[in-house]
């Protein structure tokens, strides 16, 4: 099987740490030969960091090169989808960052074009890599299916954020300036609700995709309360219920889980902060039957980011969907500003 031959368009931070040093230590899938980045004294730097020949100031120089057949972008997230278009239309497989886009227009445009094109459109959503989440995901589907633990009667998504980083080193940089971006923006959305639609897309778009992989799909926003510092979100799940509380707080850890409850029982999963590498989340599985037991598997070691990687490579080279699909990471899109719509509803009906 050869290699796939990669293209990144992006060198900041994440660019550099969560997603490039991975495709690097891919080397036996890909290589990696072209980086496109405006900043090009940072260009040049992180090129030779990394032994990549081809330096670019544009992703549209990137779309020329006939070398190149997939195209990772981490970029900021309103230039996802003109940049993901761009590539797309070159004939070239694409891997983003999350969110798809900061509106369900543009996402769907990234999708059509994708799927006319024949080329693997992927966001990265990297907590569906993780080896814990993975994990739970089978014993899931497993309960459900055996009704071991009876129905499913709650799931829960809980995420305060806290330390993310976890003292990971430092990313090459330079004092250049990162270039202007205007993200397109829903048309309903109210000019000053702007700066907190994009936050909280952009970090808690993570949580509505985790719960999705984990127990299904989501079937609308039955409430929504955006007011304070921790928001609150019920989902009509089919059937049952499920909440998110989503916000932020200054901790030493990273406070973040999802709860699935049956009626004898629950799986529990903590996913670990992001650039924790190699530790996997922690599963734990309560079941209320004849004998009460607490049973924690231990999933392998392996860091999220770089299982992504190569999933994204595998899906290239063997012609697969992939498992965070441009397609599936568009619901999330949607749900984000069901969300917000519905917010924005209440609030309007409560001052009158």
């Amino acid at each position: 099987m050869g290699k796939v031959r990669v293209g990144f368009v992006g060198a900041g931070f994440m660019g550099q740490l969560a997603h490039l040093s991975n495709f690097v230590m891919l080397g036996e899938k890909c290589d990696v030969v072209a980086l496109a980045e405006p900043r090009e004294e940072l260009a040049r730097a992180v090129a030779a960091k990394y032994g990549i020949p081809k330096v670019y100031r544009d992703h549209r120089e990137l779309c020329e090169d006939p070398d190149i057949e997939a195209v990772v972008e981490i970029t900021p997230d309103g230039l996802h989808v003109p940049v993901a278009l761009e590539v797309i239309d070159s004939g070239k497989h694409v891997m983003m960052e999350k969110p798809i886009a900061t509106c369900s227009d543009d996402a769907r445009k990234a999708v059509e074009a994708a799927r006319s094109k024949g080329v693997k459109l992927m966001v990265g959503y990297m907590k569906r890599y993780d080896p814990g989440v993975e994990r739970a995901k089978l014993l899931l589907d497993e309960l459900r299916s055996s009704g071991e633990l009876g129905e499913v009667v709650l799931a829960r998504a809980h995420c305060l954020c806290g330390d993310w980083t976890c003292g990971i080193e430092s990313p090459v940089r330079t004092d250049e300036p990162a270039p202007d971006v205007t993200p397109r923006l829903p048309d309903w959305l109210p000019p000053e609700r702007a700066e907190e639609f994009l936050g909280f897309n952009n970090v808690f778009c993570h949580n509505f995709n985790l719960l999705r992989f984990l127990v299904g799909e989501v079937k609308g926003i039955k409430f929504a309360d955006l007011s304070g510092p921790v928001k609150l979100v019920v989902l009509d799940m089919g059937g049952y219920t499920a909440t998110l509380e989503l916000g932020g707080i200054s901790a030493h850890k990273w406070e973040e889980h999802t709860q699935v409850y049956f009626s004898h029982g629950w799986v529990r999963v903590e996913t670990p902060p992001p650039m924790l590498r190699q530790v996997p989340a922690k599963v734990e599985i309560y079941k209320d039957r004849d004998i009460r037991e607490v049973v924690m598997p231990l999933p392998e070691w392996g860091w999220s980011f770089y299982r992504q990687a190569e999933h994204f490579l595998d899906c290239v080279l063997e012609d697969k969907e992939p498992r965070s699909s441009g397609e599936d990471s568009l619901r999330d899109m949607e749900l984000i500003e069901e969300t917000f719509r519905r917010f924005l509803i209440d609030r309007r009906e409560e001052e009158r």
